[in-house]
């Protein structure tokens, strides 16, 4: 099994939460409930997996990839 972190996203406009990992690039999913689309991601990313196993593919790696955290100060307008 493998952990992969993933990100989502609410826009207020639509009114939908966005899934995406950079992981796992070209899986995503849409809904407009948040436990939803996660679980949309997650069938998602098995769909993917399965596919890629059965063309004897590996998923698509990030090119040198680093991600770090940084502090930001903001002045107040």
């Amino acid at each position: 099994m493998k952990t992969v972190a993933v990100r989502i996203d609410y826009d207020p406009d639509t009114k939908t939460y966005g899934a995406t990992s950079d992981e796992l690039p070209d899986v995503y999913a849409v809904s407009d409930d948040r436990d939803d689309v996660l679980a949309r991601f997650v069938r998602a990313a098995h769909l993917h997996l399965e596919a890629l196993r059965e063309r004897g593919e590996q998923p698509r790696p990030l090119a040198n990839a680093e991600f770090v955290t940084v502090a930001i100060e903001v002045d107040a307008a």
